[in-house]
């Protein structure tokens, strides 16, 4: 009341308003939801995550003295504040006290107070699927906001708790199952790119920014768009997240963002496109070929496995939106038909380029031929099963979990379930360990290391990759004699191929020990 009082009613709710954004500062990075950025030296805000995790450490400040947590709260509003001065400065020196031209609305995306083919350009960050819970998170800040704000903001803060009944996200909690979150999640975003499609001008331009790398995010999403009469006219990639984020580091996940670039399709077509056709006249033909020059274009980039991966979603579904709709046969071709068919691409090149173009996945058991592929893609971290289920079907390899000992037959990959201890390589039994390349725990996968997997399955392998780990194992035992030994042995004429696959697993290993192993294992073996 005082400051309103002395600075009147507009400065005065402008500088509270700005007083607790420093208060929302000071809260964030004083929770128990902090961390510490080793890279940074600095301690992380509360949603580095992107969740409610709770941390083992957390960090907080002082708040007394001249270098208080208060102080330096204040200092960064003030800077933001005088960036935003400095922007708006030439804007409010020409306007000389006039309104300015803008209109800001405060709302839903699927019903704008717009005329119809007003709009020149819609730039559109949508949800990303089931990434982040952003109601939820923003309670964090809402029940401090409302304690200071709310007689100042009355129709902002007349709630308890922020809205989430009406949020454009899949969330299974409020939806009732994943199944009824992603149907949900295409309804609303279905609503508004069928508004923008109303606003749009016919010559205006819409952009989509999407990070989301399951394909099961991106289905939802471009079916809404395509099927509201969008045509992706572009798709690229662009560099977005810091490398060392939390939900970035050791989880196989995407660090840049794909922008699509769309524009309203005016025609229907008289008649759907066929999915495959003779000569290479078929829409699946040109998914292919378009991925495949998408991926010579990203070379340049130096993209991380997983968003080469998702670019290359950008690139299938602007073919299958240009030439909707698609049939195969009387079926209707999905997005995610478009999207399995550039992972099969991008899978492919992964294995030419891992083994710098020595190896091809045909000359590869199925089962090595996959576990290759989810190394090239993921490493030896945890990625979702949803994702590897994705890519093995593009592939035509199935996923199938084993109790224990198995027989390949066919083109699959075995998986077997995670103990909860792993095993240990110094009191290991022959009848303990994996036979399986690939670990299942909760909606998890991984692949095994070299000491987790059977002993059995190793003497006996299966495939180039059992060979590989065998290979790893028999130098542990005895150096480069019995790993020579064990090549002789089991390779066979296949010793070249399992050598390659070692210098894939040396070279594109995150683990340092694992590296050193591999390059002595080669130098020793001749193959520098």
């Amino acid at each position: 009341p005082e400051i309103i009082r002395e600075l009147g009613s507009e400065r005065g709710r402008a500088v509270v308003t700005y007083l607790q954004f420093m208060i929302d500062k000071c809260v964030d990075y004083n929770s128990k939801q902090t961390r510490w950025i080793p890279q940074r030296n600095s301690v992380s805000g509360t949603f580095s995550r992107h969740d409610f995790s709770i941390k083992w450490t957390f960090g907080e400040m002082i708040f007394c003295g001249p270098n208080s947590g208060v102080i330096w709260a204040l200092s960064q509003i003030l800077d933001a504040y005088k960036g935003m001065a400095e922007l708006f400065k030439p804007l409010h020196e020409e306007l000389a006290g006039k309104e300015p031209p803008v209109t800001i609305l405060n709302g839903t995306a699927a019903h704008l107070d717009i005329l119809d083919s007003s709009v020149d350009l819609i730039c559109i960050d949508p949800p990303y699927y089931n990434n982040v819970q952003y109601a939820e998170l923003s309670d964090f800040y809402y029940v401090w906001q409302r304690r200071t704000l709310a007689d100042l903001y009355p129709e902002l803060f007349s709630r308890r708790l922020t809205n989430k009944a009406d949020e454009a996200v899949a969330n299974p909690a409020r939806d009732g199952s994943e199944k009824k979150a992603a149907k949900e999640y295409e309804r609303l975003m279905s609503e508004i790119f069928d508004e923008c499609y109303r606003i749009l001008k016919d010559d205006g331009i819409m952009t989509v920014m999407f990070t989301h790398k399951t394909q099961q995010a991106w289905e939802t999403l471009t079916r809404s768009l395509i099927e509201n009469g969008w045509i992706i006219t572009a798709s690229f990639p662009v560099e977005s997240e810091f490398a060392h984020s939390q939900h970035i580091m050791e989880n196989a996940a995407a660090a840049s963002s794909i922008f699509l670039s769309c524009r309203k399709r005016l025609t229907k077509s008289e008649q759907p496109a066929t999915w495959t056709g003779f000569g290479g006249t078929g829409v699946a033909d040109k998914v292919r070929e378009a991925v495949r020059q998408a991926l010579k274009e990203f070379e340049p980039l130096e993209l991380n496995p997983v968003d080469e991966m998702v670019a290359g979603y950008g690139r299938a579904l602007k073919v299958l939106s240009q030439h909707w709709p698609v049939l195969d046969g009387d079926e209707l071709v999905s997005p995610l038909r478009a999207i399995n068919e550039a992972s099969a691409v991008v899978a492919q090149y992964q294995i030419a380029r891992l083994t710098e173009g020595r190896l091809q996945a045909a000359e590869l058991n199925p089962e090595a031929a996959m576990a290759l592929t989810l190394y090239g893609i993921f490493g030896l971290g945890e990625f979702p099963f949803d994702d590897a289920l994705s890519l093995s079907r593009s592939l035509g390899i199935s996923l199938e979990i084993k109790a224990a000992g198995y027989n390949l037959e066919g083109r699959m990959i075995g998986i077997n379930n995670e103990e909860r201890s792993r095993i240990n390589n110094r009191n290991r039994k022959p009848d303990t360990g994996y036979y399986a390349p690939l670990l299942k725990r909760g909606s998890k996968l991984r692949l095994a290391l070299p000491e987790e997997r059977n002993e059995q399955r190793i003497e006996k392998p299966q495939t180039e990759w059992d060979m590989l780990h065998g290979l790893i194992l028999a130098y542990r035992k005895g150096d480069i004699p019995v790993a020579r030994s064990y090549l002789a042995q089991h390779a066979e004429d296949r010793t070249q191929l399992v050598l390659d696959l070692l210098k894939v697993w040396t070279v594109h290993t995150s683990d340092e020990k694992l590296r050193k192993e591999g390059e002595a294992i080669l130098f020793g073996l001749d193959q520098k």
